[in-house]
C-alpha cells in the first residue's frame, strides 16, 4: 500500500484580514500518495480548512471525480446551511480546485485521478494522515476564537461547519480500517 504524506504549509488568515472575522484557514497543502504528487505546497492560497473538512468526509464516504465540490478547494466564499446539500451545508467556491475519486473497499481506499493514475492506501494510514492534518488546521482556526460573525446565515453555516467537523473527527477515532464505510 502507498505511503501518504499530507501537511499544511504556512497557515494564515487572508492578507490584512482580521483573524476573528476570517472563517477560513488559508495556506499551502503538500499531499503525496505513494509516488504521485497531488499538491506540492507552493501555492499558499488554498482554503485549507475546507480541504480538511472535505478530507475528513472521505473517511466515511466515497468521493466521485465529478459531481461534488473538489476535495481541495481554492476558495470557500462562505458556509450556508442548506438541506439540499450533503451534510446540510453549502460551501461555494471558484473553479480552481484539486479533486480525485476515492472508493472504499474493506481496509483500503482506491484513489483514482483524472490522468488515470490509481493508488491504493490503507484506510488506517489515510485516517492517520487526514486526522493529523485536520487537527493541525483546527488548532490554527481556534487560535483566533471566538469568531465575530455579523450575518446570521453565515453564523449558522459556520456553526454547522464546526459541528460536522467535530462529529467527523470524533467518529474517525472509531474507524478500525476493515469495514466498508459509506
Amino acid at each position: 500500500m502507498a505511503e501518504i504524506e499530507l501537511r499544511s504549509i504556512h497557515l494564515h488568515c487572508l492578507e490584512n484580514g482580521d483573524p476573528f472575522t476570517d472563517l477560513c484557514v488559508h495556506g499551502g497543502i503538500y499531499l503525496r500518495i505513494g509516488d504521485f504528487l497531488i499538491s506540492d505546497g507552493t501555492d499558499l492560497d488554498w482554503t485549507v480548512s475546507t480541504a480538511a473538512f472535505n478530507l475528513l468526509r472521505t473517511l466515511f464516504q466515497d468521493q466521485p471525480l465529478i459531481g461534488r465540490e473538489p476535495l481541495i478547494p481554492h476558495c470557500g466564499f462562505t458556509m450556508w446551511p442548506s438541506n439540499s446539500e450533503p451534510d446540510g451545508l453549502y460551501i461555494p467556491n471558484c473553479d480552481i480546485g484539486i479533486n480525485w475519486s476515492l472508493k472504499h473497499e474493506p481496509g483500503r481506499l482506491i484513489h483514482e485521478f483524472a490522468n488515470g493514475t490509481r493508488v491504493i492506501t490503507n484506510i488506517k494510514d489515510w485516517k492517520l494522515a487526514v486526522c493529523q492534518f485536520a487537527d493541525e488546521v483546527d488548532v490554527f482556526l481556534h487560535s483566533a476564537w471566538p469568531k465575530a460573525i455579523d450575518d446570521e446565515q453565515d453564523r449558522r453555516g459556520f456553526e454547522h461547519f464546526i459541528s460536522v467537523w467535530q462529529m467527523r473527527r470524533l467518529e474517525a477515532d472509531l474507524i478500525d480500517g476493515n469495514a466498508k464505510i459509506n
